[in-house]
């Protein structure tokens, strides 16, 4: 009676805790709740689920004439605030980029702007299944924790070399100019949104976090251009 069936932060209803009944309801009679928060309690995620937390609920079940019928202390899982990431839009993408020109500067790391860019196009052909010539870098052991990182909302780290790049040395450029390199990098998001418009249930390789399905590619994409993006200055 109280928790919408449209998709929110309450993931589950986690228990009922001192139920008492006060007074017959009957077929027909009208009931309205009334709920007050009782507690709040952390709760550490396991494996692939978003940071969540225990809310307690005093529920009051009221009949049309005001009396109280029942009460209950109800749980729900309630999923934490995602307040760290921003979120990813083509609007977005293209103000940031917007932002972004041949001059600006890395907080951390070479790339330049042009080759950062380049590394966003590159991993979203990778995303949509164009390029999956490149073996796995991270060992089957490891990976459902790798895995399990993209569920929280932990900032990548600063530092970390991309596997399929030279360590310490710049790719060559494939494009002309940075502005060149923009409107590529946006056809390459563009065709891995289509991708998974029709095919939503694939399973794609990714080199460090192994084989993701749609929802895991849109949780590392939120990472890693919030990770880049952070990196040069934009958000």
């Amino acid at each position: 009676m109280f928790v919408y069936p449209n998709k929110g932060p309450v993931a589950a209803n986690y228990g009922l805790e001192d139920c008492r009944f006060l007074r017959p309801i009957y077929h027909n009679d009208t009931v309205y709740v009334r709920l007050t928060c009782k507690q709040k309690i952390d709760r550490d995620p396991r494996g692939k689920e978003h940071p969540s937390g225990i809310v307690k609920w005093y529920v009051e079940v009221f009949d049309l004439e005001d009396e109280l019928v029942a009460i209950a202390t109800i749980l729900t899982m309630v999923q934490k605030k995602q307040e760290v990431l921003t979120e990813i839009t083509t609007d977005n993408i293209e103000m940031y980029l917007s932002k972004l020109d041949e001059n600006s500067k890395p907080s951390w790391g070479i790339m330049t702007p042009q080759h950062m860019v380049e590394h966003l196009e590159y991993s979203y052909r990778i995303a949509s299944s164009e390029i999956q010539d490149f073996e796995i870098s991270t060992l089957e052991k490891h990976i459902e924790k790798v895995q399990e990182t993209l569920y929280n909302y932990k900032p990548m780290p600063v530092g970390y070399d991309f596997p399929l790049y030279e360590k310490g040395q710049l790719e060559v450029l494939k494009h002309e100019n940075l502005s060149t390199a923009k409107l590529k990098l946006l056809e390459a998001r563009n065709a891995y949104l289509d991708f998974y418009k029709e095919n939503p249930k694939a399973i794609v390789k990714n080199v460090v976090f192994g084989h993701l399905e749609k929802y895991e590619w849109y949780l590392l994409e939120r990472k890693h251009l919030n990770h880049h993006f952070k990196q040069f200055g934009l958000l």
